[in-house]
């Protein structure tokens, strides 16, 4: 969630520019980052982590650890789902 100064301009310090892999924010292996540019103003509005391709080795195992069968995630309903997907 962001949220807005009275410029209409979005507080930085808000967001978050980690990777979520696995339930948590951490940074990339790599540690590099990249900029994010708003295309209508060309602003760099922040820097977020840059995932490498051992970043994401990480998140497909968490992925199919969390589907696997009898696990918690596969266990839930979808409105429990969507709720959960929700607080990201």
């Amino acid at each position: 969630m962001t949220t807005k100064s009275a410029t209409n301009k979005v507080d930085i310090s808000k967001l978050e520019t980690r990777l979520f892999i696995n339930n948590e924010f951490v940074n990339s292996v790599s540690g590099n980052t990249f900029e994010v540019v708003n295309p209508a103003t060309e602003e760099v509005i922040c820097s977020v982590q840059e995932a490498g391709h051992e970043d994401v080795d990480k998140a497909v195992t968490a992925a199919k650890a969390a589907f696997a069968v009898g696990s918690h995630w596969r266990t839930l309903n979808g409105s429990d789902r969507r709720d959960l997907m929700l607080k990201l």
